[in-house]
């Protein structure tokens, strides 16, 4: 598990537990035992172990100032987990733990002005886990941790100056690894811590020390008040010095992340503020300005290796000392930087929050959920957004951790049609599976496939659902880890989510206890307005639809809405308008003609005129003899020049053997005469008077 990515954009910046504050989360790997330091104004993360067991090597600084995260070259001494860190104003001084090869002795310089690394002199002993690390006027004291399974007692001393180590008088008060520890007015302060087993048994310890280096000697002081805690965070401040979080005297969490101060006028401690959510062990802290800030870290209860930031007031006499802004503090004698000079909506669940605002101006205005187009049968005036993220926040949830199965679902009533367009969901690992929504007889109505990564996931949704009760979602097929909240205040539910939808509990045997999965609902309430085409003359004319989406569609001139010809008399699917021929073409193209004359072409050649006259043959009285004119003196319908007369002919050497008039009478007068020719041919002849 790694990666908590856009939760910020959802919760900058909110309270979560009296003085304790959420900043933000670094885009790293979760993990236990970073190593920890700042500045004046930047806040440092490096490496540490993964959930995996994995180790790391990267770095990440904070901007207290603009609360944003920049990652920087990786440590050049290479990945590790158990090793720590310590700074002034100028360097940071970072060096031991391990990487599951080996231990580290070695110390390094970090230069805060070019984020450059510097190797210095290693230790001149064994390399060691988690040992002590203070530092004070140009010293760094470094001491006890362990080696495998063997605990350290001895104690060294760094000079700055001269870059040399020298040993010390040895702790003598039980070998210890993962002690608390700090510096107060350059004097070291060692404690608690995991040491010896004695009969099977484990001590954690609650004692408390002070090393008095200039005469190399160690000094006890009171027990700490409360149990035994080992593997937690530490830091001083203002002359006093504070231990955070951890495990207790059984190396299980403590009830809390509590916070301790330590005065050493009195040697006394007080107990303040547990951070939220369970104890944590091994996280890292830092201190800028008048505040600290909490890392990283495992938690037992919840099973998460945390990459988040809080933060925590240390003095009330911190704060904003110019009167000209907006948080002025006219009790504040510390200045934190804190000075703000934006005023609007701070709170991100209102309609009008306003990112760049750090003072809330009273101008908030809470999110009305529902239609803005006042044209929709289901318009709300009041409405002022008509889709928002309503939550809920896990933060706000208590305790959690991941869950494993697939067998439990969230219930819900829906208030008004809506659509659920998504929803975040925090995967351990990268994994598929399945989303469903089910209605209230457990049959599915909306199904989706949904690829996690490890860390926060924005799951789309986009379903509309109807107004209803004990619907439920849940996810359906493979769960390699996702959370859930496990110790759920019952007064929690019902969970009214902008009186939109109502949480009512989940599918357990304990409907109260647990929250399951799904958090930072996004909802749209969409206009009743029934959209379409309102155009009666449109193909897709809406008779219901009251507003128009400019979706009309209309038919092609002179053609319905079928793709019909509105007038077609010939019924040949080509529009009368369209048509060269509102009826029919005969073989010649002519519309409505009585195609070519019979025998003849469209042209007004004959088909068949074998004697090439332009008579046809079908009609030509003499098909086989050229006579375009036709001559037939006989009239009996066979062509002259088939019947061998001829009008023009003259006998010049045959004579008349007998000449005859048209009623067969022997004449040679005027009329029609035939005449006989002695060479059989026959002559006609007609003679006018």
């Amino acid at each position: 598990m790694a990666k908590l990515l856009h939760i910020i954009f959802i919760f900058p910046i909110f309270l979560i537990s009296q003085n304790w504050n959420f900043e933000s989360f670094y885009d790293g790997s979760g993990r236990h035992h970073p190593i920890t330091f700042s500045d004046e104004r930047y806040g440092y993360i490096i490496a540490g172990q993964d959930g995996d067991g994995v180790y790391l090597g990267d770095v990440y600084r904070f901007d207290t100032y603009e609360n944003s995260w920049t990652q920087l070259i990786d440590f050049p001494g290479g990945a590790r987990g158990y090793a720590y860190g310590v700074s002034d104003e100028n360097y940071a001084y970072v060096g031991f733990g391990s990487n599951g090869e080996g231990y580290f002795n070695d110390l390094w310089r970090f230069n805060f002005i070019d984020n450059s690394w510097l190797q210095l002199a290693s230790l001149p002993d064994i390399g060691r886990n988690h040992p002590a690390m203070i530092l004070t006027d140009q010293k760094i004291f470094v001491g006890l941790g362990s080696v495998d399974s063997n605990n350290l007692g001895d104690w060294w001393e760094y000079d700055i100056e001269g870059n040399s180590w020298s040993q010390k008088s040895d702790f003598t008060f039980g070998n210890r690894h993962h002690p608390f520890y700090f510096s107060i007015n350059n004097i070291p302060y060692v404690g608690f811590g995991h040491g010896d087993y004695v009969n099977d048994n484990i001590v954690i310890y609650n004692d408390f020390y002070k090393f008095d280096s200039p005469n190399n000697s160690w000094i006890q002081l009171s027990d700490f008040p409360s149990e035994g805690r080992v593997a937690g965070t530490q830091f001083n401040y203002n002359e006093f010095g504070y231990v955070l979080s951890g495990d207790g005297d059984d190396h299980g969490p403590l009830d809390s992340g509590e916070l301790w101060q330590y005065d050493p006028v009195d040697d006394s401690w007080t107990q303040l503020t547990s951070h939220p959510g369970g104890a944590r062990w091994a996280p890292g802290s830092f201190v800028v300005d008048c505040k600290v800030y909490l890392t990283s870290g495992y938690e037992a209860e919840s099973d998460i290796y945390y990459n988040d930031l809080l933060s925590f007031k240390l003095l009330q006499e911190c704060g904003c000392t110019d009167s000209e802004s907006f948080n002025y503090n006219q009790i504040a004698t510390i200045d934190d930087n804190s000075c703000c000079y934006f005023s609007g909506c701070t709170n991100p669940m209102s309609f009008n929050f306003n990112e760049n605002a750090c003072h809330d101006d009273g101008s908030c205005i809470p999110i009305t959920l529902g239609c803005l187009d006042e044209s929709s049968d289901n318009y709300s005036p009041t409405a002022n957004t008509s889709v928002a993220y309503v939550g809920p926040n896990y933060l706000n949830l208590g305790p959690g951790g991941f869950h494993y199965n697939d067998l439990w679902d969230m219930q819900f009533n829906v208030n008004e049609l809506s659509t659920i367009k998504s929803v975040d969901i925090f995967a351990e690992t990268n994994f598929t599976t399945t989303l469903e929504i089910l209605d209230l007889n457990d049959i599915q109505i909306f199904s989706q496939s949904i690829n996690l990564t490890t860390g926060w996931n924005e799951i789309s949704i986009n379903f509309d659902i109807n107004i209803g009760m004990d619907y439920k979602i849940g996810i359906v097929g493979e769960n390699l880890g996702l959370y859930r909240n496990s110790s759920v205040t019952p007064s929690t539910f019902p969970i009214d989510l902008l009186d939109v939808i109502t949480i009512t509990g989940n599918t357990t045997d304990s409907p109260l206890d647990y929250y399951y999965y799904f958090y930072n609902w996004q909802i749209e309430i969409k206009c009743d307005n029934n959209s379409g085409c309102t155009d009666s003359e449109a193909c897709n004319f809406n008779p219901e639809a009251n507003v128009d989406d400019n979706s009309c569609e209309y038919a092609v001139e002179f053609y319905d809405c079928s793709g019909n010809c509105i007038n077609d008399l010939d019924n040949d699917n080509i529009c009368d308008e369209e048509d060269d021929c509102i009826g029919e073409f005969d073989e010649c193209g002519i519309c409505n003609g009585d195609g070519p004359i019979q025998y003849y072409d469209c042209f007004g050649n004959c088909l068949i005129d074998t004697d090439n006259d332009s008579i046809c043959d079908e009609i030509d009285n003499c098909p086989d003899v050229f006579n375009p004119n036709q001559e037939d003196f006989n009239f009996d319908n066979i062509g002259d020049a088939c019947a061998g007369l001829n009008i023009e002919k003259h006998i010049t050497n045959n004579f008349v053997v007998f000449s005859f008039d048209i009623i067969a009478r022997n004449s040679n007068k005027k009329g029609f005469i035939l005449k006989i020719i002695s060479d059989g041919s026959v002559e006609k002849i007609l003679k006018f008077q």
